[in-house]
């Protein structure tokens, strides 16, 4: 089973085995990738839009989160991981239509700026996904976090390869 979630927008039509939904934001995306995960699911696509220097797609090899809070704060769910997970070997990236690269969480990707980009040195910068990423490797599971990304004055209204990436992240996981 693949666990899949999409930021609203993206179009998806996923084949069997795959449960998908569309990000409503907060603790419910965590409860739903949770119950998957007990039920065995140990793959997960997840989609969200960030800034980066060049317009395109990008598979998440790391993550950066600097702001001290994440989805593991506060009382552990120890039927849904371990108090400290270990997260090395979390990103899936396969080789595909999409360059591989860091991400760095931040509040808003669309009020970041070129130099923030340059200072924190990722390749991307995002608001949604890393969490989700997060929830996913507490519970064991492997992840392929694909971002759409938006040079400064240029959107990406490309079409996400999706269907490109469940059928990579089916073959490496």
């Amino acid at each position: 089973m693949t666990g899949v979630i999409l930021p609203p927008g993206w179009d998806c039509s996923p084949p069997g085995g795959v449960e998908l939904r569309y990000r409503a934001g907060g603790s419910s995306d965590f409860d739903w990738m949770r119950e998957l995960a007990a039920a065995g699911c140990r793959r997960f696509l997840i989609g969200a839009e960030a800034a980066a220097r060049g317009s395109g797609f990008l598979v998440a090899t790391d993550h950066l989160n600097l702001f001290g809070d994440g989805p593991l704060v506060g009382p552990n769910r120890d039927d849904a991981g371990p108090r400290f997970p270990s997260l090395p070997g979390l990103y899936a990236a396969p080789e595909g239509p999409w360059k591989p690269g860091v991400v760095c969480r931040v509040p808003d990707w669309r009020l970041a700026t070129p130099a923030e980009l340059a200072a924190l040195g990722s390749d991307a910068l995002a608001s949604e996904g890393i969490d989700e990423a997060i929830v996913a490797g507490h519970a064991g599971a492997r992840v392929m976090l694909i971002l759409r990304c938006h040079a400064w004055r240029r959107e990406n209204t490309g079409a996400p390869p999706v269907a490109e990436a469940l059928k990579l992240l089916t073959e490496v996981v």
